[in-house]
C-alpha cells in the first residue's frame, strides 16, 4: 500500500486555482485551504452569504470565493461587523477586485471604520450604489432626534476619508454611480465640504439622461439631493429607488419612508401613503391599517382605523363612528346591536361596555341609575332569552312524557331534575 503522503500529494487536495502547485508547495502544506481548487471554494462559499464569502476571500487571497456584484455587512451579524476595521475594509476590497468588479457596497453594521479602507474603490467606473449609514442607530433616528444636540452619540466615518474617494468616482467620465446615502451625522453638521460634494454630485447627476422606470419619461431635476437647508430630508437622494438604484419621476415617486429615510420604486417596495398625515411608510418598515369602507391607509401614529370586537371588522373613524371602553378596553362600532355597544353615561359620565356593566350588577355593584338605564334592554334580552329556553324545556319534558306513554320502556329514573338523557333519538327529561 502507497504511504498516505504520497497518496495525499498525489489527489486533487494538492492542487490550487483548478491547476497543480509547485511540489515545495505541496510538501508544506497539502492539507491547507489554500490549495483548493476554485470549484471547491465556490462550492463552499454557496453556503455562505456574500460577505461571508467576501471576508473569506479576503482571509485566503483567492478572489474566486466572492463571485457577486453586492457586498452588504448588514448580513455579517452584529457581533462580527463592528469589529471590522479599516484595514479588513481594504484587504477585502483588494481581494475581490472592487474598483473593477463592484457595484452596490453597504456598510451598515460597520460602526469601527473611519473611510480609508474605502481607497481601494477610488476611481471605480462600475460602482452603482455606496450606503455609508453605518451605524444602526443613526439609520432609525428622524425628526427631532435627527437634530437634537446630544446626537450623535458616537460615529467615527471621517467625511475628510471618504468624500475625496465619491469625488473621484464622480469624476470618472464613464461614471456608473446612481444613489449614495449619506450618514445622517454628517446630515446633520452639514460640512462645507459636504455641501461642496452635494452641488457637485447634482451637477454630474443633471448633465445625464435618466428615465424613470415605471413611465419611461424623462426625469427632469436639477436637485437629485436635497440641499435645504431647514430640512430634515438634507443629503437624502431623490428620484431613485435605494434597492434597484432606477430613477423615478416626480409624478411616479412616492417619497421617503419616515422610518428608514429611503426611496422605493413600486416593484422593489410598496410605499404607502397615511391619508391622515400624508406620511410614507414602505411596507419593510410599517404596516399601515386599511380601512375596508374606503381602502385608505393610516400610519400608527394616527390610527383612525377601529377594530370593533362585536364584527370584526376594521373601519375609520370617518367611515364608521366607534365607542371604547374604558375598563376593559373593547370597541364597539355604531352597527352593532345595542345591548353589546360601549355607551356613555350622562350621569356618572362613565363610558363602559354593557359587559362590564352586567358584571357590576351581578355583583350588587352598579348603583349609577343611569347606568342601569343602559342596561335595562340588556337585561330584558337576557329575561327573554330564558324565557325562550324554558318554554322549549316545558316543549321537550312533553314529547318525552308523551313517548314514555306510548312505550314505558323508555322510562329511566334520574334522580337529578336538572339532567337529561339522549336515548334512540328520543330526549327523557324527568321534572319535578
Amino acid at each position: 500500500m502507497a504511504p498516505p503522503t504520497k497518496t495525499i500529494r498525489n489527489s486533487s487536495i494538492g492542487h490550487g486555482n483548478d491547476g497543480p502547485c509547485s511540489l515545495p508547495d505541496q510538501l508544506s502544506s497539502c492539507l491547507s485551504i489554500n490549495y483548493l481548487p476554485d470549484s471547491i471554494l465556490r462550492f463552499i462559499g454557496e453556503y455562505l452569504r456574500k460577505s461571508s464569502r467576501a471576508i473569506m476571500a479576503s482571509a485566503l487571497s483567492r478572489s474566486a470565493c466572492f463571485e457577486s456584484d453586492t457586498l452588504d455587512f448588514s448580513d455579517t451579524g452584529r457581533d462580527l461587523a463592528p469589529k471590522l476595521t479599516d484595514s479588513d475594509i481594504s484587504n477585502i476590497l483588494v481581494s475581490i477586485d472592487a474598483v473593477n468588479a463592484l457595484k452596490v457596497l453597504k456598510l451598515i453594521g460597520c460602526e469601527n471604520i473611519t473611510g480609508t479602507g474605502l481607497d481601494p474603490l477610488r476611481g471605480s467606473a462600475v460602482l452603482e450604489q455606496i450606503d455609508l449609514s453605518s451605524s444602526d442607530n443613526a439609520t432609525i433616528a428622524n425628526g427631532e432626534d435627527l437634530f437634537s444636540p446630544n446626537f450623535p452619540w458616537c460615529f467615527t466615518l471621517s467625511e475628510d476619508a471618504v468624500i475625496p474617494i465619491l469625488d473621484s468616482i464622480i469624476a470618472e467620465k464613464d461614471r456608473a454611480l446612481n444613489h449614495v446615502q449619506l450618514p445622517l451625522v454628517w446630515r446633520k453638521k452639514k460640512s462645507k465640504q459636504l455641501v461642496e460634494f452635494l452641488e457637485s454630485y447634482n451637477l454630474v447627476k443633471s448633465s445625464r439622461l435618466c428615465l424613470c422606470v415605471q413611465c419611461d419619461d424623462v426625469v427632469e431635476s436639477s436637485v437629485w439631493m436635497n440641499q435645504i437647508i431647514d430640512s430634515s430630508d438634507w443629503g437624502l437622494q431623490s428620484h431613485t429607488c435605494y434597492d434597484c438604484t432606477e430613477h423615478i419621476c416626480q409624478e411616479c415617486e412616492a417619497g421617503f419612508c419616515q422610518d428608514c429615510r429611503k426611496q422605493f420604486c413600486e416593484d422593489c417596495c410598496t410605499t404607502k401613503i397615511c391619508e391622515m398625515c400624508y406620511s410614507a411608510f414602505c411596507s419593510e418598515c410599517e404596516d399601515l391599517a386599511v380601512c375596508e369602507v374606503c381602502d385608505n391607509y393610516f400610519c400608527q401614529d394616527c390610527m383612525p382605523v377601529r377594530f370593533c370586537d362585536c364584527c370584526n371588522r376594521d373601519r375609520c373613524v370617518d367611515c364608521m363612528l366607534h365607542w371604547d371602553c374604558s375598563r376593559c378596553g373593547k370597541s364597539n362600532c355604531d352597527d352593532c346591536a345595542d345591548e353589546h355597544n360601549v355607551q356613555w353615561c350622562e350621569v356618572c359620565e362613565d363610558e363602559y361596555c354593557n359587559d362590564c356593566r352586567l358584571e357590576d350588577y351581578n355583583n350588587g355593584e352598579l348603583d349609577c341609575k343611569g347606568c342601569r338605564g343602559l342596561l335595562l334592554p340588556r337585561i330584558m334580552h337576557e329575561k327573554e332569552a330564558l324565557s325562550r329556553e324554558n318554554e322549549m324545556l316545558k316543549f321537550v319534558v312533553i314529547n318525552a312524557l308523551n313517548e314514555i306513554s306510548k312505550d314505558p320502556s323508555k322510562a329511566m329514573c334520574i334522580e337529578c331534575t336538572d339532567k337529561y338523557v339522549q336515548e334512540d333519538d328520543c330526549i327523557i327529561t324527568v321534572a319535578v
